[in-house]
């Protein structure tokens, strides 16, 4: 499924096309769900992954099909990479992992805003 939010779209492929010096903060809206982060180009989620997957040696080479996969089957934008991700709940925010690093299809995006949610008080 396409997503038909152009300027969300546009907005992920500059972030893939270009080397951002610090990423972009950015709130989404997935299937009733508030998530905040950081945009983070397509190629440096990949890296993350990359190097994440090949700290445990059993998935060494599972890291390498992993990258030449993502490459190979994905020549448009259909997704949005976020570092820093945390999920909005009524209380503190959730942070993901350690590591912050989420793949959302923009598909499933329903609403979003430029800059990050922080608890007020």
């Amino acid at each position: 499924m396409r997503n038909d939010d152009a300027l969300l779209e546009k907005l992920v492929r500059r972030a893939d096309e270009e080397d951002c010096e610090a990423p972009l903060p950015i709130t989404l809206m997935v299937g009733g769900v508030i998530i905040t982060g950081a945009v983070l180009p397509r190629d440096e989620w990949l890296r993350q992954h990359m190097s994440l997957l090949s700290e445990k040696d059993a998935l060494t080479e599972f890291a390498k099909d992993f990258a030449k996969d993502m490459l190979r089957h994905e020549p448009e934008t259909t997704h949005i990479h976020l570092t820093w991700t945390r999920i909005v709940t009524g209380g503190p925010t959730v942070p993901i992992d350690e590591h912050g690093l989420l793949r959302v299809p923009l598909s499933e995006v329903g609403a979003w805003t430029i800059g990050d949610l922080n608890p007020i008080g």
